[in-house]
């Protein structure tokens, strides 16, 4: 109850009536089976065309050799043709469905792909270069030493050495270096030239795997680079004093001892030490600093400073010190961007240095090792991390590509190298290996090429076993096989296509018949002629499952033939499409099946005297009219109970029950009294007006169509005192027109006496 303790106005919010009931979807499938690839682990993945299944899982699948094929499609009791499940799913999608859940079904023997890097340092050649030059731009310069660095030019298809040289200068900026002897023959880059620093070690340093098992990762490769995440400028020591920026106020000539600048703040030779660095034209020059007789401030040169000519009013700035003493710390701009084990990279402008970094104090940095030379406040620190590339062509010529950018070598954090791509990869997995170092000198590198591919994937076909297909029950999001189906609530319509296993099915059925929110479409063996199909259907007796025959055919694309496929796919599409334009009381008969063959799409023809032996036990026969198409001649269950023949009174009242259920949660806990009674009566009594509406209930009113009740006849003082709370609901379906009669008749004129 609310509390009015105090003066005021009160705003408050109270139920108007009943809640409404909202119907839940009947048109979302699920499916298990063998695909080329995708997630054989969590929960199973909604697709929505088959263009995404084809991007998630693969495309179609190749017959497997003969005696894998031969030891599941002879088998009559546990069999299948499993191969055929991609076709199944472009039926679903062909015939109007438009949601699937698809759990992928491996082998337990099968094996990912896999592959070890080694450990060294390539560069890829960024730009061509011919026949005699000695530049060459490459990709990056990191781990790189700098000038004197013997270096190995590549080539990139067969991994044969082009040229020996040593680094005359480089520019790090522009990624150029400059060798102290021309090429003996041209540099492409089309062909994926590559220079090499040092030797390649083969010391294990990242292993790779595909995410999921099979063959089909042999053809993913992956490579691993070190780029510049950030690039931090150097601050000044604080024992350097004040920024200066001033002027020519002089021409001066060519090799000149001095130069004349305007006197400006913090130009003042008696603040100033004796010799300070300042920029010049772009270049950075020692002078001394002193005061001449005119007020002038003269700039001197140490004896034999080489420098162009240069005009009155060209710019003059004072360069600091980074580091004025000797040690192991520098002040870095943005040094929270660093973290202990960091690698950066220095640039004193003969050599490049590698550093890692031990500690970050505020904007203070500590080294593990004395910083090498001295560095100014227009240098730069680059902080070094890794960059994974992978890319992967299917058989079908589809590729998929991915980068992952500032990727930490060490270290298990949100950015560490292995962490990321578990989380982010649809193609790999990484593992740390003792042998793994931060140096770039000795970045994961493969034993040839820069790129690794992944080999020895195992789809173990050949030890593929029916308990694939059940799947074992590891709590949720470890389920496997029709198992996992129990993950996702919404699905109201499931199969194994190809499959006839008797084991496969039964547990189908049993799966559908304990959620009891769901109706399984199974699949006879084909081929089977109609006493087999009969002796087929006989190991069946539930309310939850339809049997159809026989089955369809269809263009394989990736053979480019014709081939068999089962029809629980496409009739699975055809209940989707079905229910969404008439709604799920209609039955799914009588309707055009799409996506197979435009003639002879069924692969045995089936007459009406065939039919008179099929329909009456419950097997759905699937036709050909001339004039019609072929059809889905058929709307029965495989239920021995009258009652429930009919597959759309049976989906009709899962729909009911599950939206009911669903939409009557707000009920528990609440005071069972006539209140709550009144109002669930009336949330019912709503909900399931709006269904005879729709054509899904018979009666020409509400009355006649059903009744709802819930008060003291329903519940005894025994019930109430339990905490039970039970409405009794009776509706009356509307059964399909299976057999329309016409009694037609012969009447002679009799004569008419006046």
């Amino acid at each position: 109850m609310p509390e009015y303790l105090s003066p005021g106005v009160y705003i408050e919010e109270i139920d108007a009536g009943p809640r409404p009931i909202a119907g839940v979807s009947t048109s979302t499938a699920g499916m298990v089976g063998v695909t080329a690839r995708g997630p054989s682990v969590g929960k199973p993945k909604l697709v929505t065309t088959f263009l995404e299944y084809q991007n998630t899982f693969g495309g179609f699948l190749p017959e497997p050799d003969a005696t894998v094929r031969d030891a599941w499609a002879g088998d009559a009791a546990e069999g299948g043709r499993w191969w055929l499940f991609p076709l199944a799913v472009k039926g679903f999608f062909d015939n109007g469905g438009q949601r699937l859940y698809v759990k992928r079904v491996v082998s337990a023997q099968a094996l990912p792909s896999s592959g070890t890097l080694g450990e060294g340092l390539v560069s890829p050649v960024a730009a061509q270069a011919a026949r005699g030059a000695t530049t060459l731009e490459l990709a990056h310069l990191i781990g790189f030493g700098g000038v004197g660095q013997q270096v190995r030019i590549l080539r990139g298809d067969d991994g044969q050495e082009v040229h020996t040289a040593v680094v005359a200068s480089y520019d790090r900026a522009a990624r150029r270096i400059v060798l102290d002897t021309p090429l003996p023959a041209e540099v492409r880059t089309a062909r994926g030239d590559y220079v090499q620093v040092g030797t390649r070690g083969a010391g294990p340093t990242l292993r790779f795997a595909a995410v999921s098992p099979g063959s089909w990762g042999d053809a993913v490769q992956v490579r691993v680079v070190p780029v510049v995440s950030a690039a931090l400028p150097v601050l000044p020591d604080p024992q350097e004093g004040v920024l200066f920026v001033s002027r020519l106020v002089a021409d001066a000539a060519q090799d000149s001892d001095t130069v004349d600048v305007a006197a400006v703040p913090g130009l003042d030779p008696d603040e100033l030490p004796s010799a300070v660095w300042a920029d010049i034209g772009g270049t950075r020059f020692r002078v001394q600093v002193s005061q001449p007789a005119d007020g002038r401030v003269r700039l001197t040169f140490p004896t034999g400073t080489d420098h162009p000519a240069w005009q009155s009013g060209l710019a003059v700035r004072r360069v600091r010190r980074g580091n004025v003493a000797a040690g192991q710390t520098l002040r870095v701009g943005g040094a929270s961007r660093l973290y202990r084990g960091a690698v950066v990279q220095l640039d004193d402008g003969t050599a490049l240095s590698v550093r890692t970094v031990g500690a970050v104090a505020a904007d203070v940095v500590t080294f593990t090792a004395p910083v090498p030379g001295t560095f100014f406040e227009t240098d730069r620190l680059h902080l070094i991390e890794a960059r994974v590339d992978t890319r992967y062509t299917d058989p079908a010529g589809a590729s998929v590509t991915e980068t992952f950018d500032g990727l930490r070598l060490a270290g298990d954090g949100d950015t560490g190298l292995p962490v990321v791509l578990a989380a982010r990869s649809q193609l790999v997995r990484a593992t740390a290996l003792p042998g793994l170092s931060t140096d770039p000198a000795a970045f994961p590198l493969p034993r040839t090429g820069s790129w690794l591919t992944l080999e020895n994937g195992d789809d173990a076909h050949d030890r593929l076993s029916v308990g694939d297909f059940t799947g074992t029950d590891g709590g949720s999001g470890r389920r496997t096989g029709i198992v996992a189906l129990e993950d996702i609530d919404e699905v109201s319509v499931c199969a194994v296509p190809g499959v006839w296993s008797g084991t496969v099915e039964s547990a189908l059925v049993t799966h559908c018949e304990l959620l009891r929110d769901r109706f399984a479409v199974l699949d006879p063996q084909d081929g089977l002629d109609l006493e087999g199909v009969q002796a087929f259907r006989e190991r069946f007796d539930t309310k939850y499952a339809a049997l159809y025959y026989p089955w369809l055919v269809a263009r394989d694309p990736s053979v480019n033939r014709d081939v068999e496929v089962p029809p629980s796919g496409h009739l699975a599409g055809i209940y989707a499409r079905v229910d969404v334009e008439r709604g799920v009381h209609k039955a799914p008969a009588n309707t055009v099946i799409r996506g197979i063959r435009a003639v002879d799409g069924i692969a045995q023809d089936v007459t009406r005297r065939h039919q008179d032996l099929l329909n009456p036990r419950g097997i759905n026969a699937l036709r050909f009219f001339p004039g019609l198409g072929h059809r889905v001649w058929g709307a029965r269950t495989l239920s021995s109970d009258s009652s429930w023949k009919y597959i759309n009174v049976r989906r009709l009242f899962l729909f009911l029950e599950e939206s009911i259920d669903e939409g009557t949660q707000w009920v528990v806990f609440e005071p069972n009294d006539e209140a709550l009674w009144a109002l669930v009566r009336q949330t019912v009594a709503n909900f399931l007006t709006t269904v005879w509406r729709g054509g899904a209930l018979a009666g020409t009113t509400a009355d006649e169509a059903f009744f709802v009740a819930c008060d003291r006849t329903t519940m005894t003082e025994d019930d109430l005192a339990n905490g039970r709370l039970i409405c009794v609901i009776g509706v009356a379906p509307v059964f399909p027109a299976e057999f329309v009669i016409f009694r037609i008749q012969q009447r002679t004129r009799e004569t008419q006496i006046a």
